[in-house]
Order: structure tokens, then sequence, then C-alpha cells
């Protein structure tokens, strides 16, 4: 019945037409006015020839029409469900890279955070090698030093002893007498005899 009611409202609107041309019609040719009648029954032929074009056009036309408007609708459908997937697989990279960037900035401060410790631990490292290379220098230099003193209080002595047997070499014999030679010599004697 849905299908066929575009025809019955056809049949609806060229009855109700003629009926009405039909009853105005006498009352025109009573008059004996001939032109008024003629105007009429151009304008109705004008709506009858307007509502065959339209049950024409409506009847072979229809299903190309509703052919063309579905594949359209079915078209752009498609191409809403197309850029919602690349909606959804753009959210999707953008929450991915939001991710990514958190992640790298978490790696970032950890990276950060281990040069900043691995620059402590070295230079704790220098200063304490500083330390030990100083302390083992300080004691070298001390050593040397004390070697030196060492060396030079020997140097001293022997000099010292030096100068006192060639002084007393030069000062001795103008010294000693007879007297104390004999002495010298008891005294060595009595020195060896007890050893």
């Amino acid at each position: 019945m849905k299908h066929h009611k575009p025809i019955v409202l056809f049949w609806y609107c060229l009855s109700s037409v003629l009926i009405a041309v039909f009853l105005s019609g006498p009352d025109a040719l009573a008059a004996g006015n001939n032109e008024n009648w003629r105007s009429t029954f151009d304008l109705v032929m004008r709506w009858v020839n307007f509502a065959i074009i339209a049950v024409l056009l409506v009847k072979f036309t229809k299903t190309p029409i509703k052919n063309f408007l579905s594949d359209r609708k079915l078209q752009i459908e498609q191409k809403i469900e197309a850029y919602e997937q690349q909606k959804e697989t753009l959210e999707q990279e953008i929450i991915e890279n939001q991710n990514m960037l958190a992640d790298s900035m978490i790696r970032f401060e950890k990276i950060k955070q281990t040069i900043i410790e691995d620059g402590e631990r070295k230079k704790q490292q220098v200063i304490e090698d500083a330390r030990q290379e100083s302390s083992i220098l300080l004691a070298a230099t001390q050593h040397k030093i004390e070697h030196q003193i060492r060396e030079a209080r020997k140097a001293l002595r022997s000099e010292m002893i030096e100068t006192a047997i060639a002084l007393a070499e030069k000062r001795l014999p103008a010294e000693i007498t007879a007297a104390d030679e004999h002495k010298l010599t008891d005294l060595f004697l009595a020195s060896a005899e007890g050893k």
C-alpha cells in the first residue's frame, strides 16, 4: 500500500481537478464566454500535464534516485567511519607520544641524576687522589730533607773532626812535653793490660 500511495494521490488530485472543471464548465458555457472556458481548460490541462510528468518522474526515477541517495548515504557513512577510525588512531598515537614523552622525561631525570652522582664520585676520587699524592710527595720530601740533614751532619762532623785533627796536629807537638808523653804511654799500657 505504501508503494502505490503516490499513484493513488495522483488519481485523487486528477479526479478532483476534473470534477472542478466539469462543475465550473457548464456555467462558463452557459454564460457564452468562450475565452473564460478556454483559459480554464488550458489551466486544467497544464495541471494534468504536470501531474502526468510528476507521476512519470516519480515512477521512473524513484528507484535510481533512491539508489543514488542510499549509495551516497553509504559513502558518507563509510567516510565518517574512516574519519572516526583516523581520529581514534590519532588519539591513540597522541596518548602513546605523551606516554613516550613522560617516559623520556623520567629517563632524562635518571640519566641526569646518574651523571651528577658520577661527577660527585669522580670529584671525590680526584680529591682523594690529590690528597694521597700530596701526602706521598710530602713524605718523600720529608724523607729527602731528613736524608740531606743526616748527610749534612755527617759532612759537618767529618769536617769538624778533620779540622780538630789538623788543629791538634798543629798545636800538640808544641804543647806536649816529655813528661806528658810518659804519662800517655803509661796510660796506654795500663789500659792495654786491663783488657
